[in-house]
């Protein structure tokens, strides 16, 4: 990362620990997108991805103090964020907005193909992957979207998701084996 980039964070991160809020505004004016495009990608929802990003900067302003630097000021925003969508996704508020969505809810873009055959085709593969992967265990889930997905390295989803970069890379290897052994069979 940018030298610059790190002392400008550094230095608003002190006055943000000493109770400035224009300094914490201005991370957070910084950081929220990426939180929620990753909060996102995780959930597919826009309002739920608003909402745990709202709650995960007032939390990062209530936890100012404990941040010690160890890693990027990202990262550590990016690991609360998480730890609140999982447990957003495990609570049952979760699991019943989800059982009342209809399929007819869900806006998906995908590339538009000339043949219509195709393009069904195309479709049902995608969505097909995705459900599959939506049925990971939530520890390979999690690597893998954060690999595949949000572009994140080993030693970024390691420090995310506090695991050893070993145990990373073989969820990753797991999940993408599973997503290749469930193409060849359904598709």
């Amino acid at each position: 990362m940018n030298k610059n980039v790190l002392n400008e964070d550094s230095l608003l991160i002190n006055k943000a620990q000493n109770g400035d809020e224009g300094a914490f505004n201005f991370l957070m004016t910084k950081y929220y997108p990426r939180v929620y495009a990753s909060l996102y990608s995780f959930t597919k929802s826009k309002e739920d991805s608003e909402d745990i990003a709202q709650q995960t900067f007032v939390k990062v302003w209530q936890q100012i103090n404990s941040f010690r630097g160890e890693s990027a000021l990202f990262t550590w925003i990016y690991r609360i964020a998480i730890n609140l969508a999982k447990n957003y996704v495990a609570s049952s508020a979760y699991k019943k907005q989800k059982v009342n969505i209809s399929s007819d809810s869900v806006e998906i873009d995908f590339p538009s193909y000339e043949n219509p055959e195709n393009s069904l085709m195309h479709l049902e593969s995608l969505n097909g992957i995705k459900s599959y992967v939506n049925q990971l265990p939530e520890s390979l889930r999690t690597a893998f979207t954060l690999r595949e997905v949000d572009g994140k390295s080993y030693e970024e989803i390691a420090n995310i998701t506090n695991t050893p970069i070993g145990t990373v890379r073989s969820r990753i290897f797991r999940a993408r084996e599973g997503v290749l052994e469930y193409i060849a069979k359904e598709l």
